[in-house]
């Protein structure tokens, strides 16, 4: 999947950087702002129930874009690699990584865990076709038809970070992998289960 890279001039300067969906996050923005402007007009050409539905749909979906489209990073920072999922930020000191890998998508392991990066790019699926002919022609299961290879954007995502958890180390001034939940997550969790409480009373008005 495409991303994007993003850095201050610091990090620019220390070579590290910010790592985001790119077409997962253009999508995101352009099904927020669509569905932004079907609430606006819900809430002018609809009345009662139908205008909360209408609007109550919109903002669950616009909920569910931000958390799986906008929201996915992988932030560098001088002491810790900081790994934002859609309901999670997991911080990791760059001493306590002993292996990045790319399966579906790029892997951050530690003696203890395994951290997937939702940001970073996914690896290329092989054509349907192909898996299907293979899987025929030399008995394959059919799970066989999700093996994939990774891309080039995905090899070289995973050897910087490699190169800079060998390089920071030494710097990180924690030793101790923390995951929060952070505050925006916390507003559109908020506002998904009131935007369903809302559509629930409406049908049951």
């Amino acid at each position: 999947m495409p991303w994007t890279t993003m850095a201050t001039s610091s990090q620019m300067a220390s070579g590290l950087g910010t790592y985001r969906l790119g077409g997962g996050r253009v999508v995101g923005w352009w099904i927020i702002a669509l569905m932004a402007l079907m609430a606006g007009s819900s809430l002018v050409t609809q009345t009662g129930s139908n205008r909360i539905i209408s609007v109550g749909l919109c903002v669950l979906v616009v909920c569910g874009c931000y958390l799986l489209g906008v929201r996915p990073a992988v932030m560098e920072r001088p002491d810790e690699l900081r790994v934002l999922n859609p309901l999670r930020t997991v911080h990791i000191p760059w001493s306590l990584i002993t292996d990045v890998r790319v399966k579906d998508v790029v892997i951050v392991e530690t003696e203890t865990s395994q951290i997937r990066c939702y940001a970073l790019p996914r690896r290329e699926r092989r054509s349907a076709a192909a898996a299907m002919n293979s899987a025929i022609n030399a008995r394959m299961p059919l799970n066989a038809r999700m093996e994939t290879t990774p891309t080039n954007l995905s090899r070289s995502v995973v050897e910087l970070l490699q190169e800079h958890a060998q390089s920071l180390a030494v710097g990180s001034t924690t030793q101790l992998e923390t995951t929060t939940v952070d505050r925006d997550v916390m507003v559109v969790l908020v506002t998904a289960v009131a935007a369903l409480s809302s559509i629930g009373v409406a049908l049951w008005a």
